[in-house]
């Protein structure tokens, strides 16, 4: 399966409990023992953290990026830049409910706030079975 990462880099921002939903739905499908999990509270610590698989060849399965309200230009950035440089990976963001779209050609995957666990569990299940990479997603943007 791979790594996946959890990114809540800024203290109004948490994904304790979507980390938690991701390791019990793991579980269920029997994928913990291929998969390590990272929580990670700043960009500084989640590029030390995706750069080590990245550097023997391994990209990271997801990576969920949590943003905050209002959102902030560097972790916008951030999330761009790591779409641009992993196009392999499932780069999702959870985004506050007045976040602006961003343009089409972004190829960006939001998930919008209050996140429920029924809706998480969809988007798993979309991501690790229907959708191989998110090349080949047929979710809506």
């Amino acid at each position: 399966m791979g790594h996946i990462f959890f990114i809540a880099p800024t203290p109004d921002t948490n994904l304790d409990e979507i980390s938690e939903w991701t390791l019990y739905w793991l579980l269920e499908h029997n994928l913990v023992p291929d998969t390590a999990i990272y929580n990670c509270h700043s960009v500084r610590q989640a590029l030390a953290a995706i750069e080590a698989p990245l550097s023997i060849g391994e990209a990271p399965a997801l990576v969920v990026i949590d943003h905050s309200t209002p959102p902030r230009e560097e972790i916008i950035a951030f999330a761009s830049q790591l779409r641009t440089c992993i196009p392999e990976s499932w780069i999702l963001e959870v985004v506050p409910n007045d976040m602006p779209m961003p343009d089409a050609k972004e190829n960006a995957f939001w998930v919008r706030k209050p996140v429920c666990k029924e809706d998480w569990i969809a988007v798993l299940d979309h991501v690790f079975f229907k959708a191989a990479t998110p090349q080949w997603s047929a979710s809506e943007k």
